[in-house]
């Protein structure tokens, strides 16, 4: 797109109608040009957080601990939590500190765990940079969910001291044990087939992912200097005009899709 001043006087020539291009009659008191650049598209995540307070600001949610599956994509997050607070239960605290550690740890971490957003279309992240727009392709949409592990960790350790209670109790279960009635489900062998092959695709992917080693990710928040750093190639290089191949309604469905 040919470059543009965006800064107009009252005595600047009006620029040309919005009818000119099917807009609304309006007038259009400025033209912004458009830089697409791919300097780190192949590297552009968006990461989402849905259960963030509204209210937080930046750096508010640092995590203390970053991990990453590479192969995965997987991402987890440990965010400190105020323990100090008078809203935190100290008790329920300790009682859930048994899913993280055997130590009498108590719960002081929100574990953020990625899950992967289909993408529906294509997103960009743009900077408004001296008049211009730059635009870059995000390769990957994630959200950013809190993590229950420990809650089943907490389940395992209470199910294993109840079985040694279980134990204990075997030989008198066995000289009272009750006919019982049992109900028998009947599934055809290729409704049995097709279940056993969802739940090894199931099992064999989430499988593959417990098994992929995590990897140290370090976590710059904003106003680093690496922050910056990686920011500034959000700007394209190349100013120049670029030779339009198609029509503008071929241009945005290459970019969102049909609509």
């Amino acid at each position: 797109m040919a470059d543009a001043d965006v800064k107009m006087s009252e005595g600047d020539t009006p620029l040309a109608s919005a009818k000119e291009y099917g807009l609304p009659d309006e007038e259009i008191v400025a033209e912004i040009p458009i830089y697409l650049t791919h300097r780190i598209a192949k590297n552009l995540h968006l990461l989402q957080y849905p259960q963030k307070n509204s209210q937080a600001k930046p750096g508010e949610l640092r995590p203390s601990v970053s991990r990453y599956k590479p192969v995965h994509g997987q991402i987890e997050m440990d965010i400190p939590l105020d323990v100090t607070s008078a809203m935190y239960n100290k008790e329920r605290g300790r009682d859930l500190g048994v899913g993280l550690s055997d130590n009498g740890r108590i719960l002081d971490i929100q574990t953020l765990v990625s899950v992967d957003i289909p993408k529906s279309s294509n997103y960009m992240a743009g900077v408004f940079r001296e008049g211009a727009i730059h635009m870059t392709p995000i390769e990957k949409i994630t959200q950013l969910r809190p993590s229950l592990k420990y809650l089943d960790r907490v389940a395992e350790k209470e199910l294993a001291a109840s079985k040694l209670d279980d134990d204990d109790d075997d030989d008198d279960d066995k000289q009272n044990v009750k006919a019982q009635t049992i109900q028998v489900t009947v599934r055809s062998a290729q409704a049995e087939e097709a279940l056993r092959q969802q739940q090894n695709s199931v099992a064999y992917i989430q499988k593959k992912l417990e098994e992929e080693p995590w990897s140290k990710l370090t976590y710059f928040d904003v106003g680093s200097e690496e922050s910056y750093s990686v920011s500034s190639k959000l700007l394209a290089r190349r100013t120049g005009d670029l030779v339009c191949k198609t029509n503008p309604d071929e241009f945005l469905t290459a970019i969102i899709g049909s609509i």
